[in-house]
């Protein structure tokens, strides 16, 4: 089976995300532009996966459960898993180590727990946008005593990525990630090195879902289904795809290699 997924995708759980974005809004504009396999990763927490999770499994759409970690450098970190369990005990381990300061909805957007009727169950006071207390090596420890995969967010902005804040990516990691923009860019995508490469729309908008996405091939489903998306990552059968601007329809064209 050919796999479709955008693997970094953010809910209005996140507070620079659009209210729109509850779990079955996503769920329906990823079966509208074809995709078969999506991550829910949202800033520091894990809070709308078990909803995203229901909603996957009842559509056959094979679901990463994830975050994306702001670590104490201020780089952005992919972390996916198998279970929405492991992404939910590492939701906790990083809310501990968040700052102590309250989310202001007027300023910073509403943080916004939603179930998969898309009914709203609760606000996280705490704001979610910060720089949790673990370094890039701290946090890769943790992702992988959790079984997760560990990727370095889109390497080629400037600005919350690895590279932009640490100037150079060391270290393992099990993808390193380049934004829609960067797959189309030579320059870019020699920053990825050696390492194995991927990407992702990283939408906080309903219109982007898709714009960018990746494609392997497995049997596999559930908790298997991330291991071998691994395993194709490490054999570079990943193929990436994107396109210059959102679309509205179902994606037939595009850039990848």
């Amino acid at each position: 089976m050919i796999y479709k997924a955008d693997l970094h995708i953010h809910s209005c759980l996140s507070p620079c995300a659009s209210l729109d974005m509850s779990p079955l809004a996503i769920v329906t504009r990823a079966k509208e532009v074809g995709l078969n396999c999506v991550a829910l990763t949202d800033h520091n927490s894990a809070g709308n996966c078990a909803a995203m999770g229901r909603l996957c499994g009842r559509e056959g759409i094979l679901f990463f459960p994830g975050l994306e970690v702001t670590t104490s450098e201020e780089a952005h970190i992919v972390c996916l898993f198998g279970t929405v369990g492991a992404a939910l005990e590492l939701g906790r381990m990083v809310y501990e180590a968040l700052p102590h300061i309250n989310n202001i909805p007027e300023k910073t957007g509403d943080q916004v727990f939603v179930n998969e009727e898309d009914e709203v169950e609760g606000f996280e006071e705490r704001y979610l946008g910060m720089a949790c207390g673990f370094s890039v090596d701290d946090l890769r420890e943790r992702v992988a005593g959790l079984g997760g995969l560990f990727v370095a967010a889109h390497i080629d902005k400037p600005c919350f990525s690895v590279i932009s804040q640490l100037g150079f990516l060391s270290g393992e990691f099990t993808a390193v990630e380049l934004s829609r923009a960067g797959v189309m860019r030579e320059e870019a995508r020699k920053l990825a090195g050696d390492y194995a490469a991927t990407t992702a729309s990283d939408s906080h908008y309903i219109h982007t879902i898709g714009s960018a996405f990746v494609e392997f091939e497995s049997d596999e489903a559930g908790i298997a289904g991330i291991e071998s998306y691994k395993q194709a990552l490490l054999e570079r059968r990943v193929k990436l795809v994107a396109f210059d601007k959102a679309f509205r329809t179902a994606p037939g064209g595009g850039g990848g290699f």
